[in-house]
């Protein structure tokens, strides 16, 4: 039994000198794991389209909504015009204008706003540059060389909210003695409970947003004199006509019919293409915008300036004339008009 006891222990000597002898290597100066930082700044508690302070705390880092209203004759005054954050207008086809209104935060859209019409290209497009869903009333299609709302829709995957589907989101109001066309509304009351039902995504992506950059203080545009702007969009349309006034330091426009206001006019000239398609047993020309950027102007308290923008990675850029620096505006509501720089888009000043 000694001899067995013996054995073992000499066994286990052995082995832990064995352990023993092992080099144990100390760890590499050069193979240290960083860690990537995940912090992000703030979301803005400001209303994001106009810079004002006091925006509803639960609409912050929501996604915005973006609305398509006519604008032809008989659709004036459109219901709830003015109410929105800002309103961008340009050609669609035949000389006609439309509309797109885009409002922050999408609890505050009046209960009738309207009358909604159908989706272009280029509206929808835009609409993406601020990660919004799109809220129309019908669209245009494929026709030869021409490529409709409604594919550019499906291609981008957006997200919308369309009339032609009926539901209790829309109606018509009667009060007017014009064609159904000029008559249909969105209650915009029920839009949160429209998109709670979609189970769409609310969060607000912020590399999927073209967030403006807005003056501390109310700050001249630039040297040279805007009083008056008119902006035609291109050679086929009528010119929407702005007048500064002291008294307030806004832009009036009465062209639709009623008085409405803007702190900050933006004007972008772009390269725009009229594609020529049968529809009805006739022809209808539609306008496209390539959004291939340019040059434009930014008019504010009296003034203007030249500036540049860009469209990078779905996303709008607004910049100095230089192009060197982004461009700020001031607080407020702000009208956007989409012109032609090639098919006689003309803005004059006095």
């Amino acid at each position: 039994m000694k001899r067995i006891i013996a054995v073992i222990l000499s066994l286990i000597l052995a082995l832990s000198l064995f352990g023993c002898s092992k080099k144990v290597e100390a760890p590499s100066s050069t193979s240290t794991t960083t860690v990537p930082e995940t912090t992000t700044e703030p979301l803005p508690t400001y209303n994001p389209f106009t810079g004002e302070e006091g925006f509803n705390k639960a609409a912050v880092g929501v996604r915005p909504v973006a609305i398509v209203v006519e604008n032809q004759h008989d659709a004036r005054p459109q219901w709830a015009i003015g109410t929105s954050d800002i309103i961008v207008e340009g050609e669609v086809e035949g000389g006609i204008s439309r509309m797109l209104w885009l409002y922050a935060d999408y609890t505050a859209v009046p209960e009738k706003v309207g009358p909604i019409r159908s989706a272009r290209p280029p509206y929808v497009i835009f609409s993406e540059f601020f990660d919004a869903f799109f809220i129309h009333w019908g669209g245009s299609h494929n026709n030869q060389d021409y490529v409709g709302g409604y594919t550019v829709i499906k291609r981008d995957k957006v997200k919308h909210l369309d009339g032609m589907k009926g539901g209790k989101l829309f109606g018509r109001d009667n009060t007017r003695r014009v064609s159904s066309e000029h008559r249909g509304i969105l209650h915009g009351d029920k839009i949160a409970e429209a998109i709670k039902e979609k189970g769409w995504r609310t969060k607000l992506k912020r590399n999927r947003f073209s967030w403006l950059s807005f003056n501390d203080t109310l700050t001249d545009a630039g040297t040279d004199e805007a009083k008056i702007v008119n902006c035609k969009f291109s050679s086929r349309t009528d010119t929407r006509k702005f007048n500064f006034t002291q008294k307030d330091g806004l832009y009036h426009t009465i062209d639709w019919k009623t008085d409405v206001a803007f702190q900050n006019i933006i004007i972008l000239l772009d390269n725009t293409q009229y594609i020529t398609v049968p529809y009805k047993g006739a022809t209808t020309t539609y306008l496209n915008h390539k959004y291939d950027g340019g040059t434009g102007y930014y008019i504010s308290n009296g003034k203007r300036t030249v500036i540049t923008w860009q469209v990078k990675d779905n996303k709008l850029y607004l910049k100095t004339g230089d192009g060197q620096s982004e461009l700020k505006i001031n607080k407020g509501k702000s009208y956007i008009g989409l012109a032609s720089a090639n098919n006689g888009g003309t803005i004059t000043f006095e």
